[in-house]
This record gives C-alpha cells, sequence and structure tokens, in this order.
C-alpha cells in the first residue's frame, strides 16, 4: 500500500505542477480570475458540498440499513458529482441559436438517464448485498 499511496502522491504533485506551471507562464490567463475562480470553489465546497454531504451521511447512517448503505452512498456521491458537472450543460449558458454546433445535445435528457443508470446500478448491489445477509446463518 505504501508504494501506491507514493505513486499517487507523486502523480498527484506532478499534476499539479504542471497547472501551476501553465497557469504562471500562459500569457493569455488572467491571474486574478483564476485565483478569484479558486477562491469560490473552495468556499463552495466548504458552504454548500460538504454540509449536503454530511447531512446526507446523517440520513443515510439513521435510515438506511447497514448492508446496503455501501450502494446507496456511492450512488449518492456520484449522482452528486454528475449532477454539479451537468448543471452548465443542463441550463445552456453558451448556447447561441447562431451556432447549433455549440451545445447541440438535450442534456437534461442525458443527465436523467445517466442518473437512472447509476440508481439502477447501485439497486442492484443493494438487492444483492440484502440477498447475501439474508442467506447467512444468524450468529
Amino acid at each position: 500500500m505504501r508504494w501506491t499511496r507514493r505513486l499517487l502522491v507523486g502523480a498527484g504533485v506532478g499534476v499539479l505542477a504542471y497547472a501551476v506551471f501553465g497557469l504562471l507562464t500562459d500569457p493569455d490567463t488572467a491571474l486574478g480570475g483564476q485565483v478569484v475562480f479558486l477562491a469560490a470553489v473552495v468556499v463552495a465546497h466548504d458552504a454548500v458540498f460538504m454540509p449536503l454531504m454530511i447531512a446526507a451521511g446523517f440520513v443515510v447512517g439513521r435510515f438506511v440499513p447497514v448492508r446496503v448503505r455501501p450502494a446507496l452512498v456511492g450512488a449518492a456521491i456520484v449522482s452528486l458529482a454528475l449532477t454539479l458537472t451537468a448543471i452548465p450543460f443542463v441550463l445552456g449558458r453558451g448556447r447561441r441559436p447562431d451556432d447549433p454546433s455549440a451545445l447541440p445535445l438535450n442534456y437534461g435528457r442525458g443527465l436523467l438517464i445517466t442518473l437512472a443508470f447509476v440508481w439502477a446500478v447501485a439497486a442492484v448491489v443493494a438487492w444483492r448485498s440484502w440477498r447475501r445477509a439474508a442467506r447467512r446463518p444468524a450468529a
């Protein structure tokens, strides 16, 4: 496990160094805008994302049986990440009537289909966990 962790940390540091190098050497980058964006991401993470995840964890811990929690938590985390990624496309910011190739798809429908697939997989995994636990003799 140590070598895996070191490899992942090294890769992360390398990607971060590449990003910082690109930020500092690109003549078209507005450094002030990048700093504001980074601050907004940090604030949104700490003020919105984490409280939502803590509240969801409380609800899941309180009302969901232990054997199906991993499937439910995994589906919830993936759903939140997908939704946050897709929101700009679903809202259509940047779509122009004179350029039909800019955001040409129905992203809302695509998001719903993807979320349905994620939750269907989670339901199958939860059902299998439930069945497996029901087959075990009580100790």
